[in-house]
């Protein structure tokens, strides 16, 4: 990266140190391994989004995969010394860590809230996808439960019916997959709700809490999208 920075050519550039030279470990875990949601000052934007795309291709050259954007987001952000204040606790899903059940009762409402989603796929009612009254995201979490506000919309989440912790052969495989969702589910002009699409029954599934948790995140991810859909007005068959 150092030799590759676009740095600014000017005689007080030359004896400019090696971006990050002077940067450690604890540095990068501490202030600048970073992920979404940001929250940056108007009057650091412009600077850092420029300092950012210089060193998105020297990035890419090194390491052209997925992520490079996101490592040069925070060699930017060390290289214009703009330390970040990160916040644990406001995202789960995959690729970060799943909240921590906090006593007997909210693990109680982590395993119930997620067989209460199960049951529905294995006794079939109306409305499992969905329900006008149910607020979305929030009907599949049972008080004192309480997860963070924002959710990876991961590539994939799923679980298995029949909901038990012991291998079945005959079983289905419930998921939710984004690259699955059509492009056009907000659409008006489409009334069918989105629902878990349904999988090879050898596809391996989660195990313990995080079984839970992939089950409520599959319920979370569905009705947001329903819930947002019918509160812009479409019409939406519920049977």
């Amino acid at each position: 990266i150092c030799e590759r920075a676009p740095l600014p050519q000017s005689d007080s550039a030359q004896n400019k140190p090696c971006p990050f030279q002077t940067i450690s470990n604890g540095d990068v875990h501490k202030y600048y391994s970073a992920g979404a949601p940001y929250i940056i000052h108007i009057e650091d934007v412009l600077a850092f989004s420029q300092r950012w795309v210089e060193l998105v291709p020297p990035t890419y050259d090194e390491y052209p995969l997925l992520y490079a954007e996101m490592f040069a987001y925070s060699m930017a952000a060390a290289d214009l010394n703009l330390k970040h204040n990160l916040i644990q606790g406001l995202f789960t899903g995959c690729m970060t860590s799943w909240p921590h059940t906090h006593g007997v009762e909210e693990h109680e409402a982590l395993e119930i809230s997620a067989k209460n989603y199960a049951n529905l796929f294995e006794n079939p009612v109306s409305g499992a996808s969905f329900d006008p009254e149910s607020g979305g995201a929030v009907s599949c979490f049972l008080p004192p439960l309480s997860p963070p506000p924002f959710l990876h919309y991961c590539q994939r989440y799923l679980f298995a019916t029949p909901y038990t912790k012991d291998a079945i052969e005959d079983r289905v495989v419930h998921f939710f997959a984004k690259r699955r969702v059509d492009h056009d589910i907000l659409d008006c002009n489409r009334k069918v709700v989105l629902e878990p699409f349904v999988e090879d029954k050898s596809t391996k599934v989660p195990h313990g809490s995080e079984r839970n948790w992939h089950t409520l995140a599959v319920c979370a991810t569905v009705r947001a999208i329903n819930f947002a859909k019918s509160k812009a007005g479409c019409p939406i068959k519920t049977d």
